[in-house]
């Protein structure tokens, strides 16, 4: 693209300078006016010729979670929703781009590794990146703590996720709203 732009920006310079030239030949203001406006289409197409600004390194921004109130005793779950950007747009479609997620409660907890939900290939562009939505269900599902207060009142979990693109790059995490389970 941006060679495009180039060879553009050349033509259109010999243009001008051939037009000026024949329109007012080789008077010194005209030559002023002739590099003036040749310095402002240069500036012009420079200004139109925008490279990529994206960052390679994916980044997400949380949305929502649905439902936010749980029945885990018969099987009920949710989703999780986020905005994602990737400036060279190598999300999906490799079991390298995964989504990562860890249940909060235990400060131990290991991620889990979901496959990255597909992303049609006629939208993967390296030079314009990926910018859009993910929805993925966490499975298995949250469950109740063990114990009595949990089991018999509610329990409360809050998700940690984070996505992975195909060269390796690992995005940002970012923390669910909480989600209520019910006995």
């Amino acid at each position: 693209m941006q060679n495009l732009c180039q060879k553009y920006l050349i033509e259109f310079q010999d243009l001008l300078t051939m037009v000026c030239d024949t329109i007012f030949g080789n008077f010194d203001i005209m030559k002023m006016i002739r590099y003036t406006l040749v310095l402002l289409s240069a500036l012009f197409f420079l200004t139109t010729c925008q490279k990529n600004t994206l960052s390679k390194i994916p980044s997400i921004f949380f949305l929502g979670v649905s439902p936010d109130t749980l029945y885990p005793k018969i099987n009920d779950s949710c989703f999780i929703v986020f905005s994602l950007t990737d400036g060279d747009g190598d999300i999906g479609n490799s079991s390298t781009s995964q989504v990562w997620y860890r249940d909060r409660r235990a400060d131990t907890g290991a991620f889990i590794s979901s496959v990255f939900p597909a992303i049609n290939p006629a939208v993967e562009d390296p030079k314009k990146g990926l910018t859009g939505t993910c929805t993925f269900y966490p499975t298995p599902g949250p469950i109740p703590r063990p114990d009595s207060i949990h089991t018999t009142i509610a329990d409360t979990v809050t998700y940690e996720v984070y996505i992975t693109d195909r060269a390796g790059h690992v995005s940002n995490h970012i923390i669910t709203s909480p989600i209520i389970l019910l006995p």
